[in-house]
């Protein structure tokens, strides 16, 4: 008999950062096998993750089954100032823990991303900012097979951040990886923005609150 799995969902706590890394890490490349970036376990977490879990864990959510933590919801209301102290402490820690590489040479996929750490990122066009002023990152774990179940926990940030006084909410997607594109997608309301100015091979989908 197939049983209905029980999720929950919940605030996040600082307690559950080596769950949503696991999950990020894991969910990053399930073509790779085997953990991808072996030598830096944090880095993919690092990356994606590790900013909003430290300067916007007010607007973290976490699901929740039998086993444990199997996907998040994080956001920050105004990417602006987020950013800002992205750059102030999260970026310079960052930089501390992940040495430059070199740029002149091939770099792997770990490589290019800890680069990342010490490269300025381009801003976004104000025009789309004020449209879309909330940065949000979501992922549940492949094992979740429930549609219904993400778009609650999507819900449970949307809600947050515009209690908060936010009007419109983004995601950056990268522009090979079609699992999140068709996961944003299916999560509905969220469409692509079209627009001169954003970062290479980064797709931005937003939408209103």
């Amino acid at each position: 008999m197939p049983t209905s799995k029980i999720y929950s969902i919940r605030p996040y706590f600082p307690e559950d950062e080596p769950a949503v890394y696991k999950i990020c890490r894991e969910m990053y490349n399930e073509d790779i096998e085997g953990v991808p970036f072996p030598e830096q376990p944090d880095l993919i977490g690092d990356r994606l993750v590790g900013g909003f879990l430290t300067l916007s864990p007010d607007y973290g959510f976490v699901l929740e089954d039998n086993e444990g933590i199997c996907g998040y919801a994080l956001g920050t209301v105004d990417v602006k100032p987020f950013v800002k102290k992205c750059k102030m402490s999260w970026i310079p820690s960052m930089q501390e823990k992940y040495n430059k590489p070199d740029s002149e040479k091939d770099l792997s996929e770990a490589e290019k991303m800890m680069l990342s750490f010490h490269e300025e990122e381009e801003g976004l066009p104000e025009s789309f900012l004020s449209n879309f002023p909330s940065l949000i990152k979501v992922d549940i774990h492949g094992k979740v097979t429930d549609p219904s179940v993400a778009k609650s926990m999507m819900g449970c940030l949307l809600s947050s951040i515009k209690a908060n006084g936010s009007h419109g909410a983004f995601c950056e997607v990268r522009q090979n990886d079609k699992r999140m594109l068709d996961f944003y997608s299916k999560l509905g309301c969220f469409e692509v923005a079209k627009m001169e100015g954003f970062p290479k091979g980064v797709i931005l989908m937003g939408r209103s609150l």
